[in-house]
């Protein structure tokens, strides 16, 4: 007899090489303090979200970035072309729904649902698709983070997740693929919902169009009815045949003439599609994931359009992933675009970009700086690109200037950096110019930069290009301007978290010039310059 693989060991190898990544990070987050993991930082379907967020609102869900939306680019893409691979190769909770149905093929336990259970089942995923952009493009934060069962794990939970939709998901994936084929995957999983939208491309286009036409004559509808009607129509369409009639590209085709009807691409199919009766695999249920044509022992038998072999999806899944890569370094999209001038004087506008800025690190915090920056006379728009820190202001030449701009943009701070106790009466005084000390992150890492050395008292900000600091010191201390100076160029420096990790705090700061005043100044002086704080 001859002997046969029941799975496609090329597949196999790429879904536990990504588990084990997923594995490597969550050990180094525990193992290393100063080590943050990202789990979400190629995730195509959070990609998506924020693509829509984007062309609906002008701004990006999050924190998302152009790595994500490239690799959702590339997931659709696939899609069209060549099927859901995504899913059968890449998706980690497809890859543990998949393991553990074997599991409860094996017991005896595991059944597959047809007939109508089975089409009414397949609207749920379209109902969560729906709410999930729904509210993501409402909110601009993504809304799959409160009940993604994957995000919940690898996060431990984190503040994004609803503990009871996480939980609930978590067990739908567990308990369902134990006893129902694949039951995240074909019935709830929003993601499976969005690639067979992508499957029945002609609908999505034509509604697509619509919606476009309409916004061009000037007929404004909400993003709502293209997202419901688009999700309606998908459903409708699974339901009546569950095939896909012109896309994607390539698919699983039988040649009657070689086959022997030994069945064991039927028997082997995850998605349980009856391959041995079909003579074009256009079922909306097929991956491309290429078991069928592994096992099947008639070569040619089984191919992927006319000519193509086993190897071809899971080659095409590394091109895509690493056209992916390549296409997110190569742009960044903005987190905040807003312009709030007269439109027939856009034109007319400086553009100020100023990069490094710390505090612009997400939607939340583009927000407030867009928020801060309309306050400003003569400012009339604000971009934001969260990955890079940079902000691009437009502003009037004939109402302000870009030092008025810096000005409103720096916050300053007088901050008492310790207690001095009272055996400490006079202090010394440090005035230096510090360069690339732009918002008031900085002075943040400043304040714990100065911690670290037990003479240093406060400091105070101003102004100036260079950014003025003035720091206290005890005047009985071996304190001079080296020792300062060294200090301030101090490269990187930990700070401990909250929940007992260490971050690693990048700084640039660099010192113009340094003078220490040669007279000292009292308690009472030192007061003065810290008025909400208690000097004891």
């Amino acid at each position: 007899m001859r002997f046969t693989v029941k799975t496609n060991p090329v597949r196999l190898v790429l879904q536990t090489l990504v588990l084990l990544m997923i594995i490597f990070l969550l050990i180094r987050s525990f193992t290393d303090k100063s080590y943050i993991a990202d789990f979400e930082a190629y995730c195509p379907y959070g990609g998506l979200l924020a693509f829509s967020s984007f062309l609906v609102n002008g701004s990006l869900a999050c924190s998302m970035t152009s790595a994500q939306i490239a690799m959702g680019i590339v997931l659709v893409i696939g899609i069209i072309v060549f099927s859901k691979l995504f899913c059968s190769f890449i998706c980690p909770i497809g890859t543990i729904s998949e393991w553990i149905g074997k599991a409860g093929e094996k017991a005896g336990i595991r059944f597959t649902v047809n007939g109508s259970a089975d089409i009414l089942l397949r609207g749920i995923k379209y109902a969560l698709l729906f709410l999930t952009f729904y509210f993501t493009v409402g909110s601009s934060e993504l809304f799959c983070r409160k009940f993604d069962p994957y995000y919940a794990s690898v996060t431990g939970f984190s503040s994004d997740v609803s503990f009871y939709f996480a939980i609930a998901a978590i067990a739908i994936v567990l308990a369902g693929s134990l006893f129902v084929r694949l039951f995240w995957c074909k019935y709830v999983c929003p993601l499976g919902a969005l690639s067979n939208i992508f499957r029945f491309f002609l609908a999505f286009t034509a509604v697509t169009s619509i919606f476009l036409l309409l916004r061009a004559i000037d007929i404004r509808l909400s993003f709502i009815w293209p997202l419901a009607l688009t999700c309606s129509i998908a459903y409708i369409l699974e339901f009546y045949s569950l095939r896909s009639n012109f896309l994607p590209v390539f698919r699983v085709r039988r040649n009657e003439d070689i086959c022997t009807n030994c069945r064991l691409c039927t028997k082997c199919c995850p998605q349980a599609i009856n391959v041995a009766e079909e003579k074009d695999i256009r079922h909306i249920d097929c991956n491309l994931c290429a078991d069928c044509i592994h096992v099947c022992p008639e070569k040619g038998a089984l191919t992927i359009n006319k000519k193509g072999g086993k190897m071809l999806p899971a080659a095409v899944v590394v091109i895509l992933i690493g056209l992916g890569f390549i296409a997110g370094k190569t742009f960044e999209l903005p987190t905040v675009s807003e312009y709030w001038g007269e439109k027939n004087q856009r034109e007319k506008m400086a553009e100020y970009t100023r990069s490094g800025l710390k505090n612009v690190k997400c939607y939340g915090s583009s927000v407030t700086f867009s928020n801060q920056m309309k306050k400003i006379n003569g400012v009339t728009g604000v971009t934001t690109f969260v990955k890079t820190n940079t902000v691009k202001i437009l502003y009037s030449p004939e109402i302000t200037d870009t030092l008025k701009i810096q000005q409103a943009i720096f916050s300053p701070v007088s901050i008492l950096v310790r207690n001095p106790g009272t055996e400490i009466t006079s202090f010394a005084q440090f005035s230096a110019l510090i360069e690339n000390f732009f918002d008031p992150l900085d002075a943040t890492w400043l304040q714990l930069l100065l911690m670290t050395n037990k003479d240093i008292c406060g400091f105070t900000t101003e102004f100036g290009c260079p950014v003025r600091v003035t720091i206290f010191s005890n005047a009985g201390s071996s304190m001079d301007i080296g020792i300062l100076t060294d200090l301030l160029h101090t490269k990187s420096m930990e700070q401990l978290l909250t929940d007992g990790k260490t971050q690693t705090i990048k700084m640039n700061f660099r010192v113009k010039s340094m003078e220490k005043n040669p007279a000292f100044i009292s308690r009472e002086e030192l007061l003065t310059r810290f008025p909400a704080t208690t000097v004891k």
